[in-house]
């Protein structure tokens, strides 16, 4: 299995891609890695990602925290957050 550092191409591109699909660069970046460590393993899906990101932001966590725990989340790590009904009906 090919590392992160090892094909920096790939992962130049996918965190490129990431990014242009509106992930914050150091979310974007922590899900590049997990991409090619982990290929099918992980869950690479942009809008749970920003569903779980936004969660986080409304229960207070800072910008870096929501980005690096909506991470966690994706890669099975961390409980996925709870949505209040209120996030919810905002969410849609």
């Amino acid at each position: 299995m090919r590392l992160a550092g090892e094909n920096p191409e790939v992962f130049n591109t996918l965190k490129k891609h990431l990014k242009s699909d509106g992930v914050p660069s150091t979310a974007a970046n922590q899900m590049s890695a997990e991409m090619l460590n982990h290929g099918e393993d992980f869950d690479s899906s942009v809008e749970h990602f920003t569903r779980m990101y936004e969660n986080f932001l409304s229960k207070g966590f800072d910008d870096t925290a929501a980005q690096s725990m909506a991470v966690e989340a994706l890669e099975g790590r961390q409980e996925e957050p709870s949505e209040s009904l209120r996030f919810a009906r905002m969410m849609g």
